[in-house]
């Protein structure tokens, strides 16, 4: 397996245990909402996946609990081989979020920027939510 590989499946390990550690607990409405979203949007936003699709919080649960269960809140994100959820949503890694994440999708579909644009664009303006000793 070459290195690509095996990092994309930590990548993927780590999508699941993202939340470990954090204190505030998912609602009991929320695994519902889950599912009704992404039988309503099917695909990742940004790369157009159809595989190893996650519901993402534009501003994170843990902050903003009160956001949790907020359909405008939400996107679609995949953790196929681009790693949206990663790269895009939390700026290539799970201590940080990106709060322009719908400014860079419109400017994606208007062909102003590439997927790579809007993958460097996050993490420099990544903004850090963590600071556990985790490597997630």
């Amino acid at each position: 397996m070459g290195k690509n590989i095996i990092n994309h499946y930590v990548n993927v390990i780590k999508s699941v245990y993202r939340d470990v550690g954090i204190p505030n607990k998912r609602s009991h409405l929320w695994p519902r909402l889950e599912k009704k979203f992404l039988l309503n949007n099917p695909q990742c936003a940004f790369c157009g996946s159809i595989k190893k699709l996650h519901v993402h919080h534009k501003k994170p649960f843990h902050l903003y609990p009160e956001l949790e269960l907020d359909e405008n809140n939400l996107i679609t994100l995949c953790m196929d081989t681009n790693e949206c959820h990663l790269k895009i949503g939390h700026g290539n890694n799970f201590k940080y979020y990106f709060l322009e994440i719908d400014s860079l999708l419109i400017e994606l579909r208007k062909n102003n920027i590439s997927l790579d644009d809007v993958i460097a664009i996050s993490r420099e303006k990544r903004l850090f939510t963590r600071s556990d000793n985790s490597d997630i």
